[in-house]
């Protein structure tokens, strides 16, 4: 037989269609399924040392997957690329992977691949951004397409504005004098109003709730970060310092609330987070890219890893292949290099930017961790108030502007006139309770209020993180004459108290959630149990535990409430100037029932006596008012004389704040 007529037969037999010749072609049958598929890493120093990818998916076999903390390791190091021999069960299903490095993903998002469609293998390449051809995270089916986006990258900084600024002061139209008394609620935009329906706060929500903020009393606003992060939660991690975050609004929404806060007479401070920014922040893609980037000396680098650290969260140095990074916080925030002076001026000219704007002043995170000087000196280093003086100056040289900073082991030290200025007492939000409890004065509280630079140490009983303690609610287990005693300890005690959204209702913490997350629930506005009025659908947390109980719209009802205390409380402060920026004189001892002390200016004394005890207490208090009326103005009514000598001899009420005001 011959070989045309074998074919022919072969042809008949399978059909003429598979064979050609008189029909049309049919669709070949699929090759069988490849055992594995090849993934290629690229970096643009192929320096692969803890890289591995992280493995989920349909495509592979359970036993292939992996968990975060064992990545798989890469086969071999090829043509500059790590890779990757990855055993496939299903060409048709999902694979996906996420590059990194303990925590530092390169690129930041996770990827996803369907095998068949990349028959000769994946590459993925280093911290592919929107800046490469409008994609984010890019898988690439081919080696050039792969090696043209990581010859492009190094330069995504070039999309960040990082202009030089030149003063322009702007006259917000508050008081000469308003940081001299102000009293501030701390503000976690994402927790507070959400406006728009997507469940999270807006900057447009917290105009909508400014007339609330008005009528409690409020004088100062700060804001949590409100910048582009990538979190896209608490927003310290920042990746453009100059640009609001997206979730929260436009510039547009932010600059209409400066005016509409500033008209009702409330300033506006904002988080400025100096230390470091996020490992996504287009200067250290830049950083990380390459040790001959430009943006390197940005950031801190060693090309080793140093030994012997050991800080708040373990060893602050991080791995990225080519080289080790400081980030005390996380690798995903790494620390500036600020003895740089271009990062130095960098950050000189975003507060220009904002200043320029009109903010009223900032709350520096993080100061006493700006600098490191070795294993050992991680931590309040020099350096640190060198520069704080620097960028104090530069901020006072605008009118009318506040700045306070974050340094919770000593913050005595950045208070002092030569560093920040001011910063936040937190040794004493724990003594303030322990009075209230223990119905004496805490000695530590007395301490506190005898420093010299007491005045320039704001008050707080708690705040956004942990460390400073859980929602008061929680510390004290709802006892609501203890709260009012704390309330009125550290609102009447300081020259610029801060109260932390919430606080005001009494609002709890999440029930199912911990650590930070549990005080950054959404506000409490109504009873309604699915979202408490904060937003029309599922809020983006559990709301509070108490908010069916603890809400403005009930407290607001209620003459008794906490609400209704502490706006008593923060209207008395705007009544009585004296009562914060008056002179201290603190007359009082641990032990005492009575926390006692005055405040005396050249047109107004006051004197403020809390106490704690379960009995009714006479005492005397010297004042510089002598022979004045003191009229009660809180926790009785009434008149009080002065002797000769401006002595106020006055008897409290048990488990009672009182405070007595008069002009000379």
């Amino acid at each position: 037989m011959s070989t045309n007529r074998i074919a022919a037969l072969i042809c008949f037999v399978l059909s003429l269609q598979a064979c050609g010749g008189g029909g049309s072609k049919s669709t070949p049958p699929p090759p069988p399924p490849a055992s594995t598929i090849t993934i290629n890493y690229l970096r643009v120093e192929p320096a692969y040392s803890g890289w591995g990818l992280h493995l989920w998916g349909s495509a592979i076999d359970a036993s292939v997957a992996t968990t975060w903390n064992s990545p798989r390791s890469f086969n071999r190091v090829e043509n500059g690329a790590a890779i990757f021999e990855i055993p496939i069960t299903n060409r048709a299903g999902n694979l996906n992977l996420i590059a990194h490095n303990g925590d530092l993903k390169s690129p930041i998002y996770d990827l996803t691949l369907v095998p068949q469609d990349f028959a000769a293998g994946a590459w993925v390449v280093q911290d592919t951004v929107a800046s490469l051809n409008g994609t984010i995270g890019t898988l690439f089916d081919n080696e050039a397409d792969a090696l043209a986006a990581l010859n492009a990258l190094g330069n995504a900084s070039v999309n960040l504005d990082l202009s030089s600024v030149v003063s322009n002061d702007v006259d917000s139209g508050l008081p000469a004098d308003w940081a001299d008394y102000a009293g501030f609620i701390e503000i976690y935009v994402r927790g507070y109003q959400d406006s728009d329906g997507d469940g999270a706060g807006d900057i447009q929500g917290l105009i909508s709730r400014l007339d609330y903020l008005a009528g409690l009393g409020v004088n100062g606003i700060w804001l949590m970060p409100v910048t582009e992060s990538a979190d896209n939660d608490h927003g310290y991690a920042v990746e453009d310092y100059r640009a609001i975050e997206q979730q929260y609004g436009t510039m547009t929404d932010f600059e209409l609330l400066l005016t509409e806060a500033h008209n009702r007479g409330i300033a506006v401070i904002i988080d400025y987070v100096i230390n470091h920014s996020a490992s996504t922040n287009p200067l250290f893609l830049d950083a990380s890219t390459s040790s001959a980037n430009d943006k390197r000396d940005w950031y801190v680098w060693e090309v080793n890893q140093p030994s012997g650290w050991n800080t708040f969260a373990g060893d602050p140095w991080r791995n990225n292949g080519n080289g080790w990074y400081y980030g005390i916080f996380s690798p995903l925030m790494p620390d500036f290099n600020l003895r740089n002076s271009e990062v130095v001026e960098f950050h000189k000219d975003n507060l220009r930017f904002w200043l320029n704007k009109g903010v009223d002043g900032f709350r520096f995170d993080a100061v006493s961790v700006l600098f490191e000087n070795g294993s050992g000196e991680w931590e309040d280093a020099p350096e640190n108030h060198t520069l704080l003086g620097e960028l104090q100056t530069l901020i006072n040289s605008y009118n009318k502007r506040y700045l306070v900073c974050e340094a919770p082991a000593s913050p005595a030290d950045y208070a002092a006139a030569t560093s920040c200025g001011r910063a936040f007492a937190f040794q004493v939000p724990g003594a303030i309770l322990n009075s209230a409890r223990n119905s004496t004065v805490d000695s530590n509280f007395v301490d506190q209020l005898e420093l010299a630079r007491t005045d320039y140490m704001p008050l707080i009983l708690s705040n956004h993180d942990s460390f400073a303690g859980d929602r008061i609610w929680n510390q004290l287990n709802g006892n609501q004459e203890q709260y009012k005693l704390a309330a009125a300890s550290y609102l009447l005690a300081a020259r610029t108290p801060f109260t932390y959204y919430g606080e005001e209702i009494g609002l709890a913490g999440a029930a199912g959630l911990s650590g930070d997350a549990a005080l950054r629930t959404p506000m409490s506005w109504t009873s309604d149990p699915n979202n408490a009025g904060f937003s029309a659908v599922m809020p983006f947390r559990e709301l509070s535990a108490n908010s069916t109980t603890q809400n403005v719209e009930l407290e607001s009802a209620d003459g008794t409430s906490l609400l209704a205390y502490y706006s008593e409380l923060m209207t008395l402060r705007n009544n009585y100037p004296v009562i914060g920026a008056g002179n201290l004189d603190v007359q009082t001892q641990g032990g005492d029932p009575v926390l006692l002390f005055a405040r005396n200016s050249a047109s107004a004394c006051a004197v403020i006596a809390i106490n704690y005890s379960s009995q009714d207490q006479p005492v005397s208090a010297m004042t510089s008012c002598p022979n004045a009326d003191f009229d009660i103005v809180l926790g009785g009514s009434g008149t009080i004389a002065a002797d000769a000598s401006g002595v106020v001899a006055i008897t409290v009420p048990l488990r009672t704040a009182t405070v007595y005001h008069a002009t000379p």
